[in-house]
C-alpha cells in the first residue's frame, strides 16, 4: 500500500544544507526537521479528518511520510509529502453532503485555513468537494471528497504538503536504510494516532510521539 519504490537502491549521499541562520545541517538534522514538519502536516490533516469521522480511517493511496522532490527526482533542495485517507465500509454520514460541506467551510474559516472553495465534478456526478490550505501547518492543499447516496456513503481526505527545505534522498535513506525489510503497518489509523515516519534498523515502524 505504501509507495516505497523511490526508497529502494538509494546510495548514501553526503549533503549539507544551510538553515536560515546560515548553519550547515547534517543528514540527521535534516531528518529530524523533516520528521517534525511531517508531524505538523499530519496533525493538521488529522483535524480535518475528525470533522468528518472521529474513528479509524483506511490508509488509502499514499501514507504520507515519503518525501518527493518538489521539482522531480533531480530536486535535492526541496521536497513535499502527500497522503490519502478514506472512510471505512459501512460509514454512516452524519448529515447530508451539502450540510457537511457547509460545516467544514465554516470550520476551515474559524481555524485559520485559507483558499477555501467548493467544487463539483461533471454533470451527473454526485460528489461534493471542499478544499483549503494552511501554509503555517505545512498544508498546501487538503481536499475532502464526499459521495453520499441513499444506500451508501464514502468520503476521502487527500492532502499535499507545502515545499519543505531538504534533500528527499538523504531523508529517505535514513527513513529506510538499504537492505531493511519493513514490517507492514495496519490497514487503518485514527487521526490522533502517532503517525509513522520511516523505520528502525530492524524494520519496525518508527512512530512520531
Amino acid at each position: 500500500m505504501r509507495l516505497r519504490t523511490a526508497l529502494l537502491g538509494i546510495g548514501a549521499i553526503a549533503v549539507l544544507l544551510l538553515s536560515g541562520c546560515g548553519v550547515q545541517m547534517t543528514d540527521q538534522e535534516q531528518f529530524d526537521q523533516s520528521q517534525e514538519a511531517n508531524r505538523v502536516f499530519k496533525a493538521a490533516v488529522g483535524e480535518v479528518q475528525l470533522q468528518v469521522l472521529d474513528g479509524d480511517w483506511v490508509l488509502s493511496e499514499e501514507y504520507g511520510d515519503v518525501p518527493w522532490g518538489c521539482d522531480g527526482a533531480g530536486d535535492h533542495g526541496t521536497y513535499w509529502f502527500s497522503m490519502g485517507r478514506a472512510t471505512p465500509d459501512g460509514w454512516e454520514a452524519p448529515a447530508a453532503p451539502d450540510e457537511i460541506v457547509q460545516r467544514l467551510g465554516a470550520w476551515f474559516d474559524e481555524n485559520g485555513w485559507t483558499d477555501i472553495r467548493t467544487r463539483t465534478y461533471d454533470e451527473g456526478v454526485d460528489n461534493q468537494v471542499i478544499e483549503a490550505s494552511k501554509a503555517d501547518a505545512n498544508v498546501a492543499l487538503v481536499v475532502v471528497d464526499l459521495l453520499i447516496g441513499e444506500d451508501s456513503a464514502h468520503a476521502t481526505v487527500r492532502a499535499k504538503s507545502t515545499c519543505l527545505p531538504g534533500d528527499w534522498m538523504v531523508i529517505s535513506e535514513l527513513q529506510l536504510p538499504l537492505g531493511v525489510e519493513p514490517d507492514p503497518i495496519g490497514p487503518t489509523e485514527h487521526p490522533t494516532d502517532p503517525p509513522v515516519f520511516g523505520y528502525t534498523e530492524d524494520g519496525r515502524p518508527r512512530y512520531i510521539e
